[in-house]
């Protein structure tokens, strides 16, 4: 199962995520649900390094995105906040291999 953490301050504004695990739906390389979900994550990411470039932290491993903003800015909010939304999607369509915990 993959799962999604997003991380917050105070206000409530998202200042990042973690993701990790595999989904499990189909054998790696055909993996639609681990696909989508790399894809809106990763799409983020580069988002975030272009637009916040200074505020953007993140680390990579097999298995495993963690993304962190030293601090808020309305840019990053729209691209998070983007991601979220089609995180929610493929959760509806595919809850039984993705859980997200906002």
């Amino acid at each position: 199962m993959i799962t999604i953490t997003l991380m917050h301050d105070t206000d409530h504004q998202i200042t990042g995520f973690r993701i990790s695990g595999h989904s499990g739906y189909s054998e790696e390389g055909s993996d639609i649900v681990c696909a989508a979900v790399s894809a809106l994550a990763q799409t983020a990411l580069l988002g975030l390094m272009k637009y916040v470039p200074s505020q953007t932290a993140y680390e990579v491993e097999d298995g495993f995105l963690s993304v962190r903003l030293s601090q808020v800015s309305p840019q990053g909010q729209v691209i998070l906040e983007t991601m979220v939304l089609g995180f929610e999607q493929i959760v509806q369509q595919y809850g039984q291999y993705v859980i997200l915990h906002p």
